[in-house]
């Protein structure tokens, strides 16, 4: 699932009173009630989008997720009907642009297909979620994809200029490393230079490109230490760090291409963030 940034947001307001409401019922058990419906026949592939809100609640009528808590558009891509069987996914693929329903689902199922998570211990064995959806759009998921792609170059042909600027203003001389790391050395080290699948141990300060600091390892007096190619960090950090001699202390600009990317890292790193670090190699084995 996947936020859409650039779509109207519109209210997603229904009457609960479910139990009043008469449920059908699909071969699978999924239960379904329409609040509002089109006469129009969903014309639906997989691969397209929907763009939608969704809440749903426990049998307590506890509410457990909010999609307009988590993003301003929400999507998801529309899976093959064949693998939703007996989850809320399987519902939605009734549905035209516009319509509102209800959708009753074994928790489990949800939980373990749709999710792909273990079920959480407060779920009761054989609880069913009620779903509230209205679907306010359904994309080609050609154009939504083209939408993106389009979103994320422009994005990031603004990053490398603000980069640009940053390197011409700290007045350093950083090399281009042929991955697209930015490498400028602020103490000379010994040796060789670090190779692949080796266990290192250095301290580093991490921050963004505006000063604003988000990790310091010598604050919490402890050194990292993690092998490369073991998925720990983030592509460019390992690149840079592969470029080290033992005891050379360094500063990598990191675009967000080889770091946390167009969507950033919730609560922590921004999307588009440009990453710097100053790294000091300690060791290597």
């Amino acid at each position: 699932m996947k936020p859409l940034f650039f779509l109207p947001l519109t209210l997603f307001l229904f009457s609960c009173g479910s139990e009043k409401q008469e449920f059908q019922t699909l071969p699978s058990g999924v239960e379904y009630f329409f609040v509002n419906k089109t006469n129009e026949k969903s014309i639906v592939k997989q691969g397209d989008v929907w763009n939608l809100e969704m809440e749903y609640y426990n049998s307590n009528d506890s509410l457990l997720y909010r999609s307009k808590d988590v993003a301003q558009d929400f999507v998801m891509y529309v899976p093959d009907s064949n693998s939703v069987k007996g989850s809320v996914e399987e519902g939605i693929l009734l549905m035209n642009k516009s319509d509102s329903a209800l959708f009753r689902v074994d928790a489990e199922i949800f939980f373990t297909k749709s999710m792909k998570k273990k079920v959480p211990t407060f779920i009761k064995q054989g609880e069913k979620l009620l779903f509230k959806i209205k679907l306010k759009d359904i994309i080609d998921g050609k154009e939504y994809q083209k939408s993106i792609d389009d979103w994320i170059n422009k994005m990031m042909a603004q990053e490398l200029l603000v980069i640009r600027d940053y390197i011409a203003n700290e007045n350093l001389k950083f090399e281009k490393l042929d991955s697209g790391v930015f490498k400028t050395v602020l103490k000379e080290g010994k040796g060789n230079v670090l190779a692949s699948h080796k266990k290192v141990k250095i301290n580093y300060i991490g921050h963004f490109i505006d000063g604003r600091e988000f990790d310091n390892t010598y604050k919490r007096k402890e050194p990292f230490v993690f092998s490369l190619d073991s998925g720990k960090t983030v592509k460019g950090f390992e690149i840079g760090v592969s470029s080290m001699k033992k005891s050379e202390q360094a500063r990598f600009i990191i675009p967000s291409s080889l770091g946390y990317g167009p969507y950033g890292r919730a609560g922590v790193i921004p999307r588009f963030a440009t990453l710097i670090f100053d790294v000091e190699m300690i060791d290597f084995e």
